[in-house]
């Protein structure tokens, strides 16, 4: 009792843990993970348990897609679990980027503590899921935007830790990038969790050499895996390998939100939540959702290149989503999109 388990250790007991039956599986499981949750994630153990966790199905190196024309592609991801539900954010935010004019490839899975995750809506609004490197490179060079689900990537891991968990665990701090089948040239993590720090050193580890890890605080005590409209934004980067300190600043002057302090109420369900997407996309849509969505599609654009400050690219954002043509070009009404 106390003595401290050693990361390898960790490992080891995740890889043993596939051969145990269910519930017990999923008891040994769950307690190993909130173990080290609860004490502090610490990036060596953070590291060990990824490490195994993704040993569990036989996938291909990462590709990397990106590196042609002036702007970086991003993939962007988060950690979900926040615990609480909330509208989704993050594929709207990629959507707005790519119509702007930069180059996102989302990876998203199926909702946990969202109304809706961004593979609901990806399916919701018709788009395509894409499997391979070639079909990441064909959809980024059609509309700039391509999406991939992490469940089809570790249908092994998926079996016992799908669905699972609705709080941040060690597998949050980089499970979903870490899945894809693909590398951007920067990867762009939102984590529901205020270290910041040991999400981008694990990444740095596994080989990302441009990351940007965010975080906001709410001032209810919550913590959002993308950029709020009030609290304070929590932030860590790796640049060409090393990663910097933590940045925490206050959201208020950072988005210049203006009159919309609040994010609009959760959806009841996933139906409205798609119904509420696909309005904000077309031109309409609640001010609140549409203030959200803005700001981290300016995050975006700010990284890309394509806008000097947030309040810039916020401006850009909310230019596009009023005029409603987001999913009106012709490369994604080819898929079916609305």
């Amino acid at each position: 009792m106390g003595d401290d388990v050693r990361p390898a250790e960790l490992g080891a007991a995740c890889d043993a843990i596939r051969d145990l039956p269910a519930p017990t599986r999923d008891v040994v499981f769950g307690s190993i993970l909130t173990a080290v949750t609860v004490r502090g994630p610490v990036a060596d153990e953070v590291e060990a348990l990824l490490r195994s966790a993704l040993a569990m199905d036989a996938r291909a190196p990462q590709e990397h897609v990106g590196g042609e024309g002036p702007h970086p592609v991003l993939l962007l991801a988060g950690s979900g679990k926040k615990g609480f539900r909330t509208p989704n954010i993050s594929t709207p935010a990629a959507l707005v980027a790519a119509a702007v004019g930069a180059r996102v490839i989302k990876v998203g899975s199926a909702a946990t503590s969202s109304a809706l995750g961004s593979r609901d809506l990806v399916r919701a609004l018709g788009l395509r899921e894409a499997r391979t490197a070639d079909e990441v490179r064909a959809d980024m060079a059609a509309r700039r935007f391509a999406f991939v689900a992490v469940e089809p990537e570790i249908p092994a891991l998926d079996s016992v830790y799908g669905g699972r968990f609705h709080a941040p665990n060690p597998f949050s701090f980089g499970l979903a990038p870490l899945a894809s089948p693909v590398r951007g040239d920067v990867t762009v993590f939102g984590l529901a969790h205020p270290r910041v720090d040991v999400a981008a050193e694990v990444l740095r580890r596994f080989g990302m050499g441009e990351v940007e890890v965010v975080s906001t605080r709410l001032p209810s005590g919550h913590y959002l895996d993308e950029i709020g409209l009030a609290g304070d934004l929590h932030a860590c980067a790796v640049r060409g390998g090393a990663a910097g300190p933590v940045e925490v600043r206050a959201l208020g002057t950072e988005v210049a939100v203006g009159a919309v302090e609040a994010a609009p109420a959760a959806p009841c369900g996933p139906a409205e939540a798609a119904d509420r997407t696909a309005e904000l996309l077309a031109g309409g849509g609640l001010e609140g959702h549409r203030a959200l969505v803005a700001v981290n599609s300016a995050f975006l654009l700010v990284r890309a290149g394509l806008a000097d400050t947030l309040v810039e690219g916020r401006e850009l954002a909310e230019d596009a989503l009023r005029s409603g043509s987001v999913l009106k070009s012709e490369a994604f009404a080819a898929t079916g999109g609305v």
